[in-house]
């Protein structure tokens, strides 16, 4: 019963919600693997890695809901 273009943008909030779980995870777990590497230089590498790759992510993440959200408003707006 409820609008379409509102049922869509309740899908994306809950999808983009898990996705930047998804993100802020892989940025703990590259900074836990970072503190137990012990100096290990091959260990320490990755673990920048993933914490850069979690941060990309993020803001990949963050752009695709503001442009979500920018497209649904419009479409609101248009069709009102």
């Amino acid at each position: 019963t409820q609008d379409l273009r509102t049922t869509i943008m309740l899908i994306i909030n809950i999808l983009m919600g898990f996705l930047g779980i998804i993100a802020v995870l892989i940025i703990l777990f590259g900074g836990f693997k970072w503190m137990t590497a012990q100096g290990n230089e091959e260990q320490v590498s990755e673990a920048k890695k993933m914490i850069i790759a979690g941060i990309v992510g993020l803001v990949v993440i963050f752009a695709a809901y503001a442009i979500a959200s920018f497209v649904i408003q419009n479409l609101v707006n248009a069709t009102s």
